[in-house]
């Protein structure tokens, strides 16, 4: 290679190496995380991109003397799926704890302070009362087995 020739080759890698100084240093002023993506290189002479803030890969490649990336479709969706019913789950309890936590304020403006009644044992009557109303079921139900007992004894198969 000749000395005008060498110099042409450096003149020019030193302008491609100053554009692309030039266009990292606008896309970081836009405001882009310098270490948000990362390449690496793939078969047919591109490259894959992976957005470490989203997770999503892209094939990149040279298509008709341009750059183009194009998006590479997640087999899987159903990691995504479960993450957008975990979140439409979290918003639903949110909703229920605010419910709930307005409950407690309406109680505490109303005087109750959020404290339930206070339990009552029951009386003796109550006890006696609840006893033989289990007393007469267990009779209505040894009634209905005896009649069922003669039933089947009677009844030939």
């Amino acid at each position: 290679m000749t000395k005008p020739a060498k110099n042409a080759c450096v003149a020019i890698g030193m302008f491609v190496i100053a554009c692309g100084s030039v266009a990292c240093g606008n896309a970081l002023a836009a405001g882009e995380n310098a270490s948000r993506y990362s390449m690496s290189p793939a078969e047919g002479g591109g490259f894959i991109r992976l957005d470490s803030e989203t997770g999503r890969m892209a094939l990149c490649q040279r298509q008709g003397g341009e750059w183009g990336c194009r998006e590479i479709a997640e087999p899987d969706r159903g990691p995504t799926a479960e993450i957008d019913r975990l979140r439409e789950e979290n918003k639903r309890l949110k909703s229920e704890i605010r419910q709930m936590e307005d409950i407690l304020l309406s109680d505490k403006r109303a005087g109750t302070d959020g404290k339930a009644q206070e339990f009552k044992l029951p009386t003796e009557q109550d006890l006696d009362n609840a006893l033989s109303y289990a007393q007469r079921m267990l009779r209505k139900f040894r009634e209905k087995m005896k009649e069922f007992d003669a039933d089947t004894k009677s009844t030939p198969l």
